[in-house]
């Protein structure tokens, strides 16, 4: 299966409440390493579903892989990515701001 099918397997079973298994598939997404628009997908979703759950170490490094090559993403995908680039931007912030 290809990350793109994964990243679908993941909403599907997002939108069923699963989560745990959302989590699962976009791990997979992230073990593959073979499409830099469903990696970004994956990290945008493990670090908001980290930081929901309030484990903001695992949120900071998936969120920090997207902020870490905005530039880049940027320059190769126009506006496709925009949305994960301002989420993991936004949340960032947040937690930096409210940082112990």
């Amino acid at each position: 299966m290809t990350s793109e099918l994964y990243v679908k397997k993941a909403a599907l079973w997002s939108s069923k409440g699963e989560f745990e298994k959302a989590v699962e598939s976009m791990n997979t997404v992230l073990e593959l390493d073979d499409d830099t628009v469903a990696m970004t997908e994956a990290h945008c979703f493990l670090g908001e579903y980290y930081f929901i759950n309030q484990n903001y170490e695992l949120a900071k490094e998936h969120l920090k892989w997207i902020s870490d090559r905005s530039e880049e993403l940027e320059a190769e995908h126009d506006d496709l990515l925009n949305d994960e680039i301002t989420t993991a931007d936004v949340l960032l912030n947040m937690m930096e701001k409210f940082k112990k």
